[in-house]
């Protein structure tokens, strides 16, 4: 895929974040709060939400670090994910059992509860939320992704995805951008799928076991450094981190948010001119 790949020769405008992640342009940054992780994780939307997973609890801050919002449901264990593509349908995911719970932005229950083992898929390990209300599986069994519709009836499958490919297969996180299916393997790299599950590439970028996708951008951390790989034309900037025992950035717009120890710290990023 990279031969093809290599033939784009119009580099994209990149954001104004981005930008500043350019190497010989190194970004200023600005604290603007701290939120403790307390043993946590932590993931933000595009409305620069932050949300922390810790055991069976979600809670919502924004970016000055006031708390919005609280989720917490013991039945079902320890959340595995929460995809947040969608501020307004939030879905929080139990792998043991496992169970999909559906939030809207107040973190509040949206419908019951649904069980993938109820239409037959019962190792079902990762999940997400898809365009026109849907939501796909990683069915760990078959090797395979499924998307279900709104009504939960199948409507795209993959096919053995390890078979198909030649490779082994154990991923660790799914996610559906821009109606594109985004399929972490950090052996294998990032399978990308269209939004029927037909296979598309792999991008080249091993050993993660978080990213993030924005505008034609994937965002890592390596090594303490911020590394900015870019997916039209596969070049790729690194930068310094705000603190050099950072181990996991998220950016959107002009904030950069930052695990740091064990709390997440927010920065403004400005670019130098």
């Amino acid at each position: 895929m990279l031969n093809k790949w290599s033939l784009l020769l119009i580099i994209p405008v990149l954001s104004v974040v981005a930008y500043a992640f350019k190497s010989e342009r190194p970004a200023g940054y600005s604290l603007i709060s701290k939120i403790p992780l307390d043993g946590g994780r932590f993931t933000t939307d595009n409305l620069q939400n932050v949300y922390i997973i810790r055991g069976s609890s979600l809670r919502k801050y924004n970016s000055q670090g006031k708390e919005l919002y609280n989720f917490s449901d013991k039945s079902y264990g320890r959340i595995t994910s929460v995809d947040v593509n969608d501020p307004m349908k939030v879905l929080v995911f139990h792998r043991d059992f496992p169970e999909v719970i559906l939030l809207d932005n107040t973190l509040s229950q949206n419908g019951s509860p649904f069980s993938p083992t109820d239409v037959g898929y019962s190792l079902a390990t990762l999940a997400c939320t898809s365009h026109d209300n849907g939501i796909w599986l990683y069915d760990a069994q078959n090797f395979q992704l499924v998307r279900l519709n709104v009504n939960m009836g199948v409507a795209q499958q993959t096919g053995n995805i390890a078979q198909n490919q030649g490779i082994s297969l154990n991923p660790d996180m799914l996610m559906e951008y821009n109606n594109l299916l985004y399929l972490n393997d950090s052996i294998q790299g990032v399978l990308v799928f269209d939004s029927f599950g037909s296979y598309y590439k792999t991008i080249p970028v091993t050993g993660l076991n978080t990213f993030q996708i924005r505008g034609d951008d994937l965002f890592y951390v390596s090594k303490n450094r911020i590394h900015t790989f870019h997916l039209k034309t596969i070049m790729e900037d690194v930068t310094m981190a705000p603190d050099t025992l950072a181990t996991e950035v998220r950016i959107e717009k002009n904030l950069l948010f930052e695990k740091y120890n064990d709390t997440v710290r927010v920065f403004e990023v400005k670019s130098e001119k």
